[in-house]
């Protein structure tokens, strides 16, 4: 529509978007290549459109002993962003953890993103090429490992606060001329902006994964400034009242040692979750800025997830991946520095310029 608008016919609007999907994401060109066959006013009303911007560039890699690869990416304003590759231990699948904001706004006492603040929105240019860029990067590195299928929005920022770069982004990650990935393989993950979730639903086509991490308001609004403005209450009527019929979302509890893992904890998270279709993933607590918010012993993470499952609840724990870089859930800082010593580091990695 946007190219017709710029005096492209309609087969000729098809044809330009068919060329530079297949040339980008499936022949690997950069935007230059990619523009290059088509002709004079083709070009011009893209380039119109879509614009010419300037590269991103992988400034650094680090990699876990897991194998997980989190990537700082530098943007063109010279701000920085994390993506993190993360493959599955059993080989089956490889995920992309990407980043929506530079930065982010809510502010969560065990997320190191949320001390930064929030700088800015990505554009959903820059959001997409955070995949192509791990694409590219996991072919050249990862010879005989899965692709890239599944991609999750919980890397930096609040994609619910970004809501229209990410739709736009999602579409394109779906887009069989694009990456071509399953809908039902994209997670967007929200701190519980539950006003947004009828224009989320609305809007964009993949699953919805809400951070819940307490089952009273008292500890997660001491946690989670979002709570009061929307408490538990009104996120849970939020999520039954828009929640598609068919669908289910995923509640994520962060299990905190002492603070939100005794049984009694799973009561009131399984007495909250009644008239909710959710399965439930329970994430063990990584380093973060707050040092008393650590992890449970092993025996209080199993305790808890065989009371939930007990109780009829469908749930998993969800072990770390990439704590040794920084890469793991809640400790994304985007800080251009050098790895921890004795992981394995690369600079230089393909420079991507507008997907």
């Amino acid at each position: 529509m946007a190219l017709q608008q710029r005096g492209l016919r309609a087969n000729q609007a098809r044809q330009v978007v068919n060329h530079v999907g297949k040339a980008i994401w499936h022949l690997g060109l950069d935007w230059a290549a990619a523009t290059d066959g088509l002709g004079r006013q083709a070009r011009a009303a893209l380039l119109a459109t879509a614009g010419d911007l300037p590269p991103m560039v992988v400034d650094r890699q680090l990699v876990d002993t897991d194998g997980t690869r989190k990537l700082l990416v530098r943007l063109a304003d010279d701000q920085f962003i994390e993506a993190v590759i993360i493959p599955a231990s059993d080989d089956s699948r490889t995920t992309l953890c990407v980043s929506s904001q530079v930065g982010c706004g809510r502010r969560c006492v065990f997320c190191e993103t949320g001390r930064l603040g929030l700088s800015r929105n990505l554009s959903a240019a820059e959001i997409t090429t955070q995949l192509l860029l791990a694409q590219r990067l996991w072919a050249q590195v990862a010879a005989g490992s899965p692709p890239i299928s599944n991609v999750v929005f919980m890397g930096m920022g609040e994609p619910l606060d970004n809501l229209e770069a990410v739709a736009n982004a999602v579409a394109v990650m779906t887009d069989d001329l694009a990456a071509g990935l399953a809908w039902r393989k994209v997670t967007v993950s929200t701190v519980g902006v539950a006003w947004k979730l009828p224009q989320f639903f609305a809007s964009v086509r993949a699953n919805l994964a809400v951070s819940l991490n307490a089952p009273d308001d008292r500890r997660r609004a001491q946690w989670m400034p979002i709570n009061d403005r929307c408490d538990l209450a009104a996120l849970k009527s939020a999520i039954v009242q828009h929640l598609p019929s068919g669908r289910e979302v995923l509640i994520e509890y962060i299990l905190f040692g002492g603070h939100n893992d005794a049984l009694a904890d799973a009561d009131l998270l399984m007495q909250w979750l009644t008239g909710v279709p959710a399965r439930v993933n329970l994430i063990i607590a990584n380093p973060g800025p707050d040092p008393a918010l650590g992890a449970p012993s092993r025996s209080s993470i199993w305790a808890f997830h065989k009371h939930l499952l007990d109780g009829g609840i469908r749930a998993m724990v969800r072990h770390p991946h990439g704590q040794q870089v920084g890469g793991a859930c809640g400790q994304l800082a985007a800080r251009p520095a050098p790895p921890p010593f004795g992981l394995p580091t690369t600079n230089g990695n393909p420079t991507i310029a507008n997907p």
